[in-house]
């Protein structure tokens, strides 16, 4: 967050200050310079001259371009900005490692980003395999024929042992169309992270926007962007999705773009009520009777003492973001070669006998929705002025 002290100092003249040239910080140039290559990559895909992989065995869809610039844009605007202020970033660390779930959590969400940025290069999209259907995890055991139709070699069941038993090759199983359960899981770790991120990249600048607009004018503006939030948020994102699923299609984009485009109402009422007490604060009443004009009152006092609250509501929205998307799924409404967690979930049903195909997707859910829970509700207590 900004340090509000500087600004009260009677020698800061804001009229030569923006008479300078404006200069763009480190951060955007390395964004702009980083855009430049994104752009060339992506032509590079789109003429034709790639072939069917880009890098290696990656085929992008639309959805993977989105996620590409949403990790520029993280790295540049939180990473970028975190390893230039030490000081503050050390500051925030310590009150945010008080939390110990939270710092567990985080290393989870961090496995999580990597295996879904990186895994699929590694382990492959699920493949079918129908001699190896219904396996079981290494070290259980189900019955040859009714479950699982062939065993792996060597592991044939026998009249008088009619069992088949899981393999190191499939450790933690295969569905009914034998892909195993690892490269399904590290699948439904890329959809998540596309998802995640991409839908923040969606809220993030709107609801700073809307909020930061509506709190600092007030007025007339401030009833009609709240008015048009009201509305907004009395129309179910869900209905929206089926009824465009009909015109365009099935498809995970769709579900970012919908739940993206309608989900930021909250976070924005949440930065206009930390604008409307910023803009009455001393250091910004000092900066205005200075000279200091709106446009860098916002930019230099508003913008930098905001974009705590507007990642900390955003994260409250991801948890309801990912729940959707898995009842999408469940429901068969989603794109079905996606193989997102809830998708899994409903093949796997509530089987007792297969009951590895459902278990581990649903756990992996459950667990990513809490930590993103845990760390919001850290990130809030980290940032919390009243705790500086």
């Amino acid at each position: 967050m900004a340090d509000p002290e500087g600004t009260l100092h009677g020698d800061v003249d804001w009229g030569d200050l923006e008479r300078r040239p404006y200069r763009l910080s480190r951060s955007m140039r390395w964004f702009l310079a980083s855009l430049v290559a994104y752009a060339a990559l992506f032509y590079y895909d789109y003429s034709g001259a790639a072939g069917t992989y880009v890098v290696g065995n990656w085929a992008p869809i639309r959805l993977d371009w989105l996620y590409l610039l949403a990790v520029l844009l993280f790295g540049c605007f939180v990473v970028l900005p975190a390893v230039e202020n030490r000081g503050s970033t050390v500051r925030y660390w310590r009150r945010f490692r008080r939390h110990r779930p939270a710092v567990v959590a985080a290393a989870f969400l961090g496995v999580l980003a990597l295996v879904g940025t990186f895994g699929p290069l590694f382990v492959g999209r699920p493949g079918i395999d129908l001699y190896h259907q219904n396996l079981p995890p290494l070290g259980f055991t189900v019955e040859r024929g009714p479950v699982a139709y062939k065993c792996l070699s060597g592991n044939v069941g026998t009249p008088a042992n009619p069992l088949c038993a899981g393999t190191w090759h499939h450790p933690l199983g295969t569905n009914a169309d034998g892909k195993g359960m690892i490269p399904l899981l590290v699948t439904g770790a890329r959809v998540t992270m596309l998802l995640s991120l991409v839908a923040a990249m969606l809220i993030v600048p709107l609801a700073t926007l809307v909020g930061v607009v509506a709190g600092y004018r007030g007025g007339i503006v401030d009833d009609l962007l709240m008015s048009y939030v009201d509305v907004q948020e009395t129309v179910p994102a869900f209905v929206v999705y089926v009824i465009l699923i009909f015109l365009v299609g099935r498809s995970l984009f769709l579900i970012v773009v919908v739940f993206g485009l309608l989900s930021w109402g909250g976070p924005a009422r949440v930065v206009r009520g930390e604008v409307v007490k910023r803009k009455t604060s001393t250091y910004v009443r000092a900066a205005r009777s200075q000279g200091a004009s709106h446009l860098a009152v916002v930019r230099r006092h508003i913008l930098p003492n905001v974009s705590a609250t507007v990642v900390v509501a955003t994260t409250r929205q991801i948890p309801v973001l990912l729940l959707t998307e898995a009842a999408i799924a469940y429901l068969g409404l989603s794109d079905a070669i996606l193989y997102s967690w809830g998708a899994q979930i409903a093949e796997g049903g509530t089987s007792t006998v297969t009951w590895w195909i459902w278990l581990f997707p649903a756990l992996a859910l459950a667990a990513t929705i809490v930590s993103v829970s845990v760390v919001g509700d850290a990130l809030r207590d980290t940032f919390d002025p009243r705790d500086a």
